[in-house]
């Protein structure tokens, strides 16, 4: 801790400006991923059973799972230009021109979007009665938002230039 109460954390301040040295798109989707990954251990389904107590699973199970996944990866390909790596083309040069960072971040927030849908509709219908309710839980509709952030961050990077 700082001595100086009103000074911040040279730590923090150091994170907060390689944060901020990342373009707006690899900001939004890297906010997503990491929110995702989080939002990943709570509650995607859930059933309760009035004075049983009931049960859930998250999001590491079904098409979750391929949406956890793709998220993580999206985090690390928008981090890229913090740990030196120029772009995925870098990693892999026999890619294809067309094949940019924003495309990728597009493509995996896209897919992750269509996993939880699948995930949502897959896992069993939503429902309530005689003291029982099933259903999506809330950590689905986040998980959804986080795939949403993460292609929207693909989407901005379109207009960057390309490394």
């Amino acid at each position: 801790m700082s001595s100086n109460p009103g000074q911040m954390n040279p730590r923090v301040d150091q994170a907060r400006q390689m944060f901020l040295s990342l373009s707006l798109g690899r900001r939004v989707a890297l906010v997503g991923a990491v929110v995702g990954l989080l939002d990943s251990f709570l509650h995607w389904y859930s059933v309760s059973i009035a004075g049983f107590g009931g049960g859930s699973e998250n999001g590491w199970h079904g098409w979750g799972l391929l949406a956890v996944l793709l998220l993580i990866a999206s985090g690390v390909v928008a981090i890229f230009p913090l740990i030196g790596v120029r772009s995925v083309r870098g990693l892999i040069p026999s890619l294809p021109p067309v094949v940019t960072d924003s495309m990728v971040l597009l493509g995996a927030g896209v897919l992750a979007v269509l996993s939880v849908i699948l995930f949502i509709s897959t896992e069993g219908p939503s429902g309530s009665g005689n003291g029982i309710s099933y259903g999506p839980s809330f950590g689905a509709y986040i998980g959804l938002i986080c795939a949403v952030a993460v292609a929207a961050g693909g989407f901005l990077m379109r207009s960057e230039p390309a490394a």
